[in-house]
């Protein structure tokens, strides 16, 4: 927009300069470029270094103070140790403020609701009033397509009505079988690792959790919504140190859902950097392995699901999955195009495995760390299963401690660090005026760790809060790991009927000892994954 101004005034500059006499005689086009060059600088300079302090209506609002002078919070929000650190800084140094300000790359301004109310205005008051920021698009488009993720107003809600079906609570516990027979072979892997350790009558074994939840996720997803065996689970292929990553290079065959998202999901620093910083400016065209890799991954995604697709549609039968069937004639999701279809698995797919594994790997943390919880949720299933040995679904959703657990793991460690929009009109959130086009962090660590609305011990793990709960706790929106509002996330059931249900497999089967050694994070990314978290789990013998 800037380019487009200068250009036309300096356009306009030499149609009025051109009616005048002037000793110094240039061409047209060094004219124009003259005048472009000088209003182009003078505007930067002013966005840069002027508005925020002195000219912008968000220059009293509260936020950090530590910004490099061109970067903003940028250079640290890479440097922290997880994506949700440094907003999580914020919020408890600024509690009562119900927006917070603060700036990033050529210190544009961004702003960050921490106030309940804001929450409320902006994922429900005016959800459709706020829209996916362009350099988010321009960031993500690769890897999820136009699905309903990336939809926008009227466009957002037919799909979403369509693929409510979908992921009813109904549709979803016919898929039950799949999960408990995923999570039993699962179990069994396990326990052949543990086996084939290499020590005499060796009971424990370490398993990577990111990897090992990652693979038993994408099985189950590969089934359920694309109806194939993706096969990730594999004796010798789960538990102790995760595989390298295979390369690209002209093994198209050997490559594997799994292999894609590892590279989509852990890219080096350099995949990082370059993904991020396409936001801003474009970075996929130059000639480097992290652009390859990732290139190769994007287009090998759509290249596989879009074959899927054309299969499924020409030969419908009567597989378990049914995202895709639902599409097809008579279904509830009928008319959807190739197009939204596609970008509707590309999102299924990445993040229905990806936050689902990252969960369960912070449920086995929170486990390996807590062996008071630990034990007391195996005491809950253990009496389940002595009062009725072949329990149902419907009999594990009503453990009430289990229940309580996974809300706690996903209140401590929400497995999306961020949701960004954008104003689409003027408004007031929360008492602030807010023009069209600002920009707004979503951050659902905020309100789930604020100390003012969880108490002193809001980073402490206690599934029991959830019998107490106040007036503030029990707020929708101190609780957002699935978002709220028209947008929350369409597979919330899906993957609380998965993570409880494995679950309650391993935690039967075994004992979560300890975390082997200290893990990151990976920053900058898409959510809360560790990266070498490993866990060392006991067999129980019975």
């Amino acid at each position: 927009m800037d380019v487009f101004i200068c250009a036309s005034i300096s356009t306009a500059g030499w149609l009025v300069l051109g009616a005048f006499e002037h000793p110094v005689q240039l061409s047209p086009w060094k004219t124009v470029l003259i005048f472009f060059l000088m209003q182009y600088a003078f505007v930067k300079f002013y966005r840069i270094c002027l508005y925020h302090r002195y000219f912008s209506p968000f220059r009293h609002l509260p936020g950090p103070t530590d910004n490099h002078f061109l970067f903003g919070q940028a250079v640290n929000m890479i440097r922290a140790e997880s994506p949700p650190e440094l907003y999580i800084k914020w919020m408890k140094q600024f509690p009562d403020a119900p927006i917070i300000r603060y700036l990033t790359f050529a210190n544009t301004e961004v702003l960050v609701c921490n106030s309940l109310n804001s929450f409320k205005d902006v994922l429900q008051t005016n959800c459709y009033s706020f829209h996916k920021p362009d350099r988010w698009r321009r960031l993500m488009v690769e890897i999820t397509g136009k699905g309903v993720l990336s939809l926008e107003g009227n466009e957002h809600r037919q799909h979403r009505k369509m693929l409510g079906g979908a992921f009813s609570t109904f549709n979803v516990r016919k898929l039950e079988p799949v999960f408990a027979s995923k999570a039993k072979e699962f179990g069994d892997i396990l326990d052949q690792a543990i086996s084939a350790g290499g020590e005499e009558k060796r009971s424990s074994g370490v398993i990577d959790c990111t990897d090992a939840f990652s693979k038993v996720t994408l099985d189950i997803i590969g089934v359920t919504v694309l109806g194939v065996e993706l096969a990730n689970l594999k004796p010798g292929n789960v538990g102790g140190q995760p595989h390298g990553r295979r390369r690209h290079t002209n093994r198209k065959k050997e490559y594997t859902f799994h292999d894609a998202y590892e590279v989509i999901f852990a890219q080096s620093l350099v995949g990082k950097i370059l993904f991020f910083a396409n936001s801003v400016v474009p970075t996929r065209w130059l000639p480097l392995e992290a652009n390859r890799e990732f290139a190769f991954a994007t287009e090998w995604l759509r290249g596989v699901l879009t074959e899927l697709i054309r299969e499924r549609y020409n030969q419908v039968n009567e597989a378990k999955n049914y995202i895709i069937e639902e599409s097809m004639p008579g279904g509830p999701a009928e008319g959807i195009e190739e197009e939204n279809l596609l970008g509707h698995l590309l999102q299924f797919m990445a993040g229905g495995h990806s936050t689902s594994a990252d969960t369960m790997a912070w449920c086995a943390y929170t486990l390996a760390t807590n062996h008071d919880i630990q034990e007391r949720l195996r005491d809950e299933i253990a009496e389940l299963g002595a009062r009725n040995p072949g329990f149902t679904f419907s009999d594990v959703d009503s453990l009430t401690y289990l229940n309580n657990f996974i809300k706690e793991v996903l209140r401590l460690y929400a497995p999306s660090t961020s949701h960004h929009r954008q104003a689409g009109k003027d408004m007031i959130i929360d008492g602030v005026l807010v023009p069209k086009g600002t920009t707004f962090d979503i951050v659902p660590a905020m309100p789930m760790l604020n100390p003012l609305i969880w108490g002193e011990d809001a980073e402490v793990a206690d599934p029991t809060r959830w019998d107490r709960l106040t007036r503030d706790q029990a707020s929708p929106f101190a609780f957002e790991p699935f978002s709220n509002g028209p947008r929350m996330c369409i597979g919330k059931t899906y993957a609380m009927v998965e993570i409880k249900i494995i679950l309650v497999e391993l935690i039967r089967r075994f004992r979560f000892f300890n975390v082997e050694k200290p893990f990151t994070i990976e920053n900058p990314g898409f959510s809360l994954r560790p990266k070498g978290m490993e866990v060392r789990l006991e067999r129980i013998f019975t």
